[in-house]
């Protein structure tokens, strides 16, 4: 499956382009603890209709800064979100997220139900997307 485009709000590309200034930026799926500068990712299943773009929307009103996406697939979706945080930076993301320590059931589930993520189906995905691995967003998972 190829990356869908993505759209971003007024406040979603905000939030991204106050990470140009930093080092990487550091962007957390899901609800781990955000470094300072950080950004969260939510991204919740569901349909948007054939063609349709991925819209992500920013919000700061929670405890972190969160960019919320809508999308069908979970992992094409957190790849290319990556993806345009890197273009509209020009910096790599870095991605931290939690990884079950029960993996092999997981990544069997995540072929059947795209809702679940998948660590090594981002990783494929992002090097397909992105053949320099200096270019490409880093994806680091913690057993959780």
């Amino acid at each position: 499956m190829s990356n869908p485009s993505v759209t971003l709000d007024p406040t979603a590309a905000w939030l991204i382009d106050r990470t140009a200034g930093g080092p990487s930026p550091s962007i957390v799926l899901g609800d781990g603890p955000v470094p300072p500068g950080g950004l969260r990712l939510h991204v919740t299943p569901g349909s948007l209709g054939a063609g349709r773009p991925l819209v992500v929307r920013g919000n700061t009103t929670g405890t972190a800064p969160t960019l919320r996406v809508l999308a069908p697939d979970l992992v094409p979706a957190v790849a290319a979100v990556l993806l345009v945080i890197r273009d509209r930076t020009g910096r790599v993301p870095r991605l931290s997220c939690a990884w079950p320590s029960h993996r092999a059931l997981s990544e069997v589930v995540s072929l059947i139900d795209p809702a679940v993520f998948s660590v090594p189906r981002l990783r494929s995905l992002l090097r397909r997307a992105e053949p320099s691995a200096a270019r490409r967003p880093l994806v680091m998972a913690d057993l959780a």
